[in-house]
């Protein structure tokens, strides 16, 4: 069977349609982006904070950026759709940040906040990235899904998340950082350090702290920097690597437990026999003034010495 031809007249009446059509989509579009537009709201509010005075933030999804400054007063800023509200408010010794919803599911909201750098920083969220910085007092953040970066702070720093990562730069005080499937990071730290994941790596670099506890089931454990005298380090897995690099002139008394494992050193230490080594042995560097604990139950610990040009 034949196609039916088609006529001049209707290929020009389909052309007219597809035009309309067209014509009906951009006009779709243009309302549409327009109310988008509209939707959204901006929230920048400034309150002023009395000595002694902490920030609390709960957010359930979004982010939340906070960033020290040397006035006393706390800015919030927020663009949000208009069925949400920002909630500032000072409540007794806090100052409380919130974010309501009027209509259906709280939706993501970025919220960027200055405060104070003498002000202690308290942060919890649900699907939330957390930053912070320039601040010179306590910080607590924790999130179930998000990463988790700090800069600073001094006295108390917790830092939690359960899917996402734990960066700590600087500090100074005492740091308690957990992370599950993501890693825990650290550098420069000036403090006692408390670290702990389940599947994630844990790397500490130029930490100087005469107490450090690092745990993790998955993950490999790395430490980079000198220890100080009389200092406790230690460093467990189950099935992962653990690698601690030293200057060569520290001193410490090492003690050693590789199990199914494997131990590395390039420090000139007298070793045991390699069946004896999957049991717990021991050495001392220099005078071993500090204390080193080290335990993989399936991974390879390694003892290096940092080059002397470092």
């Amino acid at each position: 069977m034949r196609p039916k031809e088609v006529s001049d007249g209707q290929v020009k009446d389909l052309h007219a349609a597809i035009g309309r059509l067209g014509r009906t989509l951009l006009l779709l579009c243009s309302v549409v982006g327009v109310a988008a537009g509209a939707s959204a709201e901006v929230f920048d509010q400034t309150i002023p904070a009395a000595p002694g005075t902490r920030l609390d933030v709960r957010l359930y999804g979004g982010a939340v950026v906070v960033r020290g400054w040397s006035r006393d007063e706390v800015r919030v800023r927020a663009t949000h759709f208009r069925t949400d509200t920002i909630d500032l408010r000072v409540v007794g010794q806090a100052i409380t940040v919130r974010a309501h919803t009027r209509v259906g599911a709280p939706h993501a909201i970025d919220v960027d906040i200055d405060v104070p750098t003498w002000m202690a920083v308290a942060i919890v969220g649900t699907y939330v990235d957390i930053s912070v910085t320039g601040t010179r007092a306590s910080v607590a953040a924790a999130t179930v899904r998000g990463d988790v970066t700090v800069t600073g702070g001094v006295g108390t720093i917790s830092l939690k998340t359960i899917e996402g990562e734990v960066v700590l730069e600087g500090g100074e005080g005492r740091a308690d950082l957990s992370g599950v499937n993501n890693g825990v990071r650290v550098t420069g730290l000036h403090g006692d350090l408390f670290a702990e994941t389940v599947n994630g790596n844990v790397k500490l670099q130029g930490v100087q702290s005469t107490s450090v506890e690092v745990g993790t089931i998955g993950g490999d454990v790395s430490w980079d920097g000198p220890m100080i005298s009389q200092g406790h380090y230690q460093f467990a897995t189950h099935d992962g690597d653990i690698d601690v690099t030293l200057p060569p002139t520290d001193n410490a008394a090492v003690s050693v437990r590789a199990f199914e494992g494997q131990f590395r050193s390039t420090f000139p230490v007298k070793l045991p026999e390699e069946s004896a080594r999957h049991k717990r042995f021991g050495f001392v560097l220099g005078t071993g003034m500090a204390r080193l604990d080290l335990e993989s139950f399936r991974g390879t610990i390694s003892l290096r010495q940092a080059s002397s040009d470092r």
